[in-house]
Parts: structure tokens; C-alpha cells; sequence
């Protein structure tokens, strides 16, 4: 995969929290890039400035962007990965921050692929479709993938993704194979818990272990429609895809089909390339989004 050394990918940390992170990009040599960052994430979530309490980005901001960010995030921490060249000659820059992304990507990925296992992994429309092994689910807007996943001590998970050219490379046999070993992983630890709500009905949640890794992903098992009926005392299901790692259930007709709705809007999960989105499931296990967090975004191109 090209590393794309001329992107500078701009952070925004909320309140503190190192699960609570928003995410712009604009071209490492634009003087505005935190201010284009800024704007796209605006976007994506009404926040306030003055929640933000640290700004990262790969290169380092101009002297218009310090300008910004000494206005805008007076107190807000701010760290960079690589200085921004003197001058208008990056080509020594880019050389150095590729060979550096590239050591750095090689040994995460040949850790995930000693360590890791397989795992079935959903992204939306505007992930990267043209790279990942994408298999349709709701045609046009959520994805099917695989990757081996680890978890290192610290918290942080690796993922080393099912290319769409190996897909395209391995047999009937070999796919299945594949497949089943990531729906096998994936149940291993899962389990249903319930609240009930006298108005409401009962809504269920769906954890697993390795921190609830892929929890969404229940959704592409043979058995979840039967299971998630069960709990729930009904055939039609709304489902709450909240993160990649946090799903919640409940009958289309009972009392939290709004609310999870607003939380699936207001979901502040940027951990994958799953857009947050509230699914209709009934017992022909066909999928209909029903509600999506708003991004900003246009829907890329699916691959022919």
C-alpha cells in the first residue's frame, strides 16, 4: 500500500480522552492545514474549541497554522511527527518520513501477522474499498472485511487487513476456510446482556473478549438474527452499530429505536472505517440503514 507521505493527518484530542479523537487531512504542504483539519471535522461533529485539549500532526504546522492554533486552542497541547522543511523543497522531507512510515508499518504488520487472528471487519462506504477485500452487506453503504487483529498490552490494536487482490488470488475453499476461522474467533467469549426498561422493552448489549474487539461484527453471523430475537422478544430488530466495538440491540418496536438513533448520530467513535449507522434486521436477515452519523463526506466509488 503507498504511504502517502504528502498527507498530513491532523488530531484533535477531546477532553482529554485518548479514545475521544477527530480526525482532518490536507496536503502536507498547505500552509492552512490545520485550519482545512479543523474545518472537516466541524463537519463531521459540532465540538467547541475549547474541548480540545491536544492537536497532533504529521508535519509539523506552518507559521500561519501556529498563528491558528495559538487563537483557536489556546490551551490545547501541540506535538508533530516530522519538522516542516525550510523552504519550498520537500523531496528530502518525504524521503526521510516514507523510509521512517515504512519501518514503522512493516513492524506492525509482520507482528499482527505472527500474533494476530483472523477477524471479520466492517467498513462503510467511504473506506478504502479499492484496497480492502470488500463484500457487500447493504449494497453500496457497509462492507464485509477480514484482518488479523492484535492486542498488545497497552491497549493498542494492530490490524493487518485481507487485501482485495489476495481475495481475488485464493480459492472457494481457501475463502470459506478463512471465513469460518474469523466467525469462529469472533464468538469465542461473546455474551448478550439485557436491560429491561418497563416503558421502553429491553435493550441488549453484545460484549466479547479482547475489549470487546470486532463486536459489531456479530452481525455477519449465521446465528445472530436468532439470537438477538430471542433476547429481545421480537423478529424485527434495530441494531445500533455504535463503533466497530459497540453494538446494541433492541425489537424495531419498542421504546429505543430513536434513542438508538441519536446515538448512533452522535456517536464520537473515529477508531475505524466504520461509519456509525443503525441497521433494520428481520428474519430474512435482510439490512436496511436507518440512521447514520452525518460525516461530511461524499460516498466513494465502489470497485467494479
Amino acid at each position: 500500500m503507498e504511504l502517502a507521505v504528502d498527507t498530513n493527518v491532523i488530531t484533535f484530542q477531546v477532553n482529554g480522552g485518548d479514545d475521544d479523537l477527530l480526525q482532518g487531512m490536507a496536503p502536507a504542504k498547505a500552509a492552512d492545514a490545520v485550519r482545512q483539519a479543523w474545518s472537516q471535522v466541524q463537519q463531521e461533529r459540532q465540538i467547541q474549541a475549547a474541548e480540545i485539549t491536544k492537536v497532533h500532526s504529521t508535519w509539523q504546522a506552518s507559521r500561519a497554522d501556529r498563528v491558528f492554533l495559538a487563537g483557536m486552542f489556546p490551551s490545547a497541547e501541540y506535538t508533530h511527527q516530522f519538522d516542516r522543511p525550510d523552504g519550498d523543497d520537500w523531496s528530502e522531507a518525504f524521503e526521510v518520513a516514507g523510509k521512517v512510515m515504512a519501518k514503522a508499518l512493516l513492524e506492525r504488520s509482520a507482528e499482527t501477522e505472527e500474533n494476530g487472528e483472523w477477524l471479520p471487519i466492517l467498513h462503510t462506504y467511504d473506506g478504502p474499498l479499492k484496497v480492502y477485500a470488500s463484500l457487500p452487506i447493504v449494497d453500496g453503504r457497509l462492507y464485509l472485511g477480514f484482518a488479523k487483529t492484535t492486542v498488545t498490552p497497552t491497549g493498542r490494536v494492530g490490524m493487518s487487513h485481507l487485501l482485495r487482490n489476495t481475495l481475488e488470488e485464493m480459492s472457494e475453499d481457501e475463502f470459506l476456510e478463512l471465513a469460518a476461522e474469523a466467525c469462529d474467533n469472533l464468538k469465542r467469549g461473546l455474551s448478550f446482556t439485557g436491560n429491561a426498561d418497563a416503558e421502553k422493552g429491553i435493550l441488549i448489549t453484545l460484549e466479547r473478549d479482547d475489549n470487546n474487539l470486532c463486536a459489531g461484527s456479530v452481525i455477519v453471523l449465521d446465528d445472530f438474527h436468532e439470537q438477538a430475537a430471542q433476547h429481545v422478544g421480537e423478529d424485527k430488530l434495530i441494531v445500533g452499530l455504535i463503533s466497530p466495538d459497540h453494538i446494541c440491540v433492541a425489537g424495531a418496536s419498542s421504546g429505543w429505536g430513536e434513542e438508538i438513533k441519536d446515538w448512533v448520530r452522535a456517536s464520537p467513535d473515529t477508531s475505524g472505517d466504520l461509519v456509525p449507522c443503525a441497521l433494520l434486521i428481520d428474519g430474512s436477515k435482510r439490512m436496511e440503514i436507518v440512521a447514520e452519523r452525518p460525516t461530511g463526506r461524499l460516498p466513494a466509488a465502489t470497485p467494479s
